[in-house]
């Protein structure tokens, strides 16, 4: 029934009369700017639920270019350093950013960093990756939440329908392009993308927020943040997504539309002004494509920091972790448990080390779904990860020339010890100048998948074999299959010439070797049909280079521009067998970004963004916008519309990996209101 409602009106009219409602509104936000002048309210209390209430600052360079360049981050070297000054190729999405992009989502808000590769699959999958290798099924990116890793066992990769958060609860989003193995171990390859959340003590008060349009149906959330003592927050929180079909090519309904309901809490305990205690959860449910499928989890994390000095502390964190996801094809549920240990000290006057130690138990229980394609060879599987790391930070020439050594060391059911070193080196010829390099190991592990002959996976129809049998090509573990190994070789630079200009640059060279393909294996006769299977085996090689260069401008006071190009080579070789897609396949050589950021007036902006993605071998090269305005008639009152895929009805991104009919990313429309109180 709900195919019939959906394709018994032409796509192109649902598109016109959502054009013509966003003009009617854009409209009437331009008309009421000048009631706004006298509504603005006066703030006077400094308290943190004054100051939540107030909501995002009226002014775009309240945070400058050179306090941006100051940022703190953790995720290089996991200790805090200046942004300036991190001997890697890291970008940060400010929650400023996330805001003005108008994205609903944290896998669509990657399309705004450098050297990242994401493309829609359908209206609830992301192909998302850094430097290459880009699919569905991505492997050699780690995610992580708040310092929870969120990638699947099952495939080494993320789902990234269910990473959904509360996005006005996003304090930054850090991320490294290329390896950070050393201090986060495998799976860190291309890449490192970590989600901080906002403390309880910076999100007191009440939020409610809730918009829709065409595609976007339905977008919710709320918050409360309160305190229970003077040295003691906390915040409750909830969110609801509803996303409607994308089309295929000939326009009609992809019948993919999924919703996700999740909801959350934190607590922050200062027990004094060198000590931290966060406990926090999230659990969630929902449905994919069309009700076919249902996704649910839930998650706890702990952590306890304590600083003794500046250049002393240590942190222990425990997290579990639920999920449960039914496919349609199988069911699949992984559980996870997770404890580590770090300490940091000075060593003399030019040393800081930082080591750790870590145990990860991941537990997978796997059931047929409705589907012959997956059979269950072993329905419950358990891993056990050991991990050590050590890193020094030596000041050859305080405050000019810096070298940061280190390795970890991995003991993983798989392939056993895994080594994955680094070094890096900093140099400051002046203040406002930063040139770095760095060499580094980095392994990913088998997934569950790839190493265990853990289920079977039917590709397709039988096909003609030895004998004039018919053969149904399958997909089956390989238990002596090995790690895949980069060697990273990169350089940056960075440089602020002027308060109003800053200019990233970074370049790599990567040496990939046992790179993992689905190999023919063996004919298995039966009746009526036989198995011809492929093991997942080390057979490819290859490299890749290029570089990303960033540049921002403020051109005045309310006016913001950057521009960013991605450049990215691959040549990877072997004996491919056609059962996967090959590395290249999803590889766009060139990325460019536009971003423009404007306050009209003291309470309208307006945030337009324009993006080219280079042809890959399935997919022609598109150009996309998305603009997005906003009124606000109070300090805590926010009315947003935004338009995006602006340019064309519809275009695709990158076709299915498991071969299912390509769908196409349609422009939609929708509006928002935000309330602080």
């Amino acid at each position: 029934m709900k195919t019939q409602l959906c394709n018994s009106k032409p796509p192109t009219t649902r598109r016109k009369r959502s054009g013509v409602w966003f003009a009617l509104t854009l409209g009437l936000l331009l008309s009421f700017e000048t009631i706004s002048e006298a509504a603005d309210p006066v703030e006077t209390s400094e308290s943190p639920r004054a100051n939540s209430a107030r909501g995002p600052a009226d002014n775009i360079t309240e945070l400058s270019l050179e306090e941006l360049v100051n940022l703190q981050i953790t995720s290089v070297s996991k200790k805090e350093q200046r942004l300036g000054d991190a001997p890697a190729a890291i970008f940060v999405l400010s929650n400023d950013d996330l805001r003005r992009s108008g994205v609903t989502t944290i896998a669509d808000a990657l399309r705004l960093v450098p050297g990242m590769q994401v493309a829609t699959i359908n209206s609830s999958a992301w192909a998302v990756s850094a430097r290459g290798f880009n699919s569905e099924f991505a492997n050699k990116l780690l995610v992580m939440v708040d310092g929870r890793t969120v990638y699947s066992p099952l495939f080494s990769g993320v789902f990234w329908d269910t990473q959904q958060s509360l996005l006005d609860d996003v304090d930054r989003i850090e991320v490294i392009r290329g390896p950070g193995a050393t201090v986060w171990g495998a799976n860190a390859v291309n890449g490192v993308i970590s989600i901080v959340s906002k403390s309880a003590r910076e999100t007191q008060g009440s939020l409610v927020s809730g918009g829709g349009g065409d595609v976007h149906l339905a977008q919710g959330g709320a918050r409360y943040g309160d305190k229970i003592s003077d040295d003691t927050y906390y915040r409750v929180y909830g969110t609801y997504q509803l996303n409607d079909d994308f089309r295929l090519a000939n326009g009609q309904s992809a019948n993919d539309s999924w919703d996700l309901t999740k909801g959350g809490f934190r607590l922050d305990h200062y027990p004094d002004d060198e000590s931290q205690l966060t406990w926090q959860g999230d659990g969630y449910f929902g449905n994919l494509a069309d009700r076919t499928g249902d996704v649910d989890g839930f998650n706890t994390i702990g952590r306890w920091t304590q600083r003794f000095s500046d250049r002393s502390s240590y942190e222990v964190q425990g997290f579990l972790d639920h999920a449960y996801r039914n496919d349609g094809l199988g069911k699949y549920s992984v559980d996870t448990a997770d404890l580590s240990f770090q300490n940091t000290f000075g060593l003399g006057e030019r040393n800081d080390v930082i080591w750790g130690l870590g145990y990860r138990f991941t537990g997978t229980h796997a059931q047929q779904a409705n589907s012959p394609a997956l059979a269950i060879v072993d329905d419950q599987i358990s891993l056990n990860l050991f991990s050590a790391f050590v890193q020094d930070e030596f000041k050859i020439i305080p405050d000019e020339l810096t070298l940061t050594m280190g390795t970890k060391f991995e003991h993983n059911d798989f392939t056993g010890v895994e080594v994955q070193p680094s070094v890096r080196l900093v140099y400051k010829p002046t203040e406002k100048q930063t040139v770095w390099g760095a060499v580094s190991r980095a392994v990913r592990t088998p997934s569950e998948l790839e190493g265990k002959e853990f289920i079977t996976f039917a590709l397709g129809g039988p096909q003609l074999g030895p004998g004039g049998l018919s053969y149904v090509p399958t997909l089956v573990g390989n238990p002596d299959v090995k790690s895949e190994v980069l060697w990273a070789y990169e350089l940056g630079y960075r440089i602020q010439p002027t308060p109003r200009v800053s200019v990233d640059l970074a370049t790599f060279y990567n040496d990939y070797s046992r790179l993992m393909d689905w190999q023919p294996n063996a004919y298995i006769p039966g009746a009526p049909v036989g198995l011809l299977t492929f093991e997942s085996e080390n057979v490819l090689r290859g490299h890749s280079y290029g570089g990303e260069a960033v540049v921002a401008v403020a051109v005045t006071d309310t006016w913001r521009l950057s521009a960013s190009y991605s450049l990215l080579m691959m040549n990877i070789k072997g004996p491919f067998s056609g059962v996967a897609e090959s590395p290249e396949i999803n590889a766009p050589t060139h990325q460019i970004v536009l971003r423009s950021s404007y306050d009209l007036t003291r309470h309208t902006s307006l945030d337009a963004q324009l993006r080219y993605v280079d042809n890959v071998q399935t997919v022609q090269s598109y150009v996309t916008a998305d603009v997005r305005l906003s009124w606000r008639p109070r300090a805590n009152l926010e009315l947003s519309l935004v338009g995006q895929n602006l340019l064309d009805n519809q275009h695709p991104e990158q076709a299915s990996t498991i071969g299912a009919p390509t769908i196409e990313t349609p422009r939609s429309f929708y509006g928002k209101v935000t309330w602080r109180f």
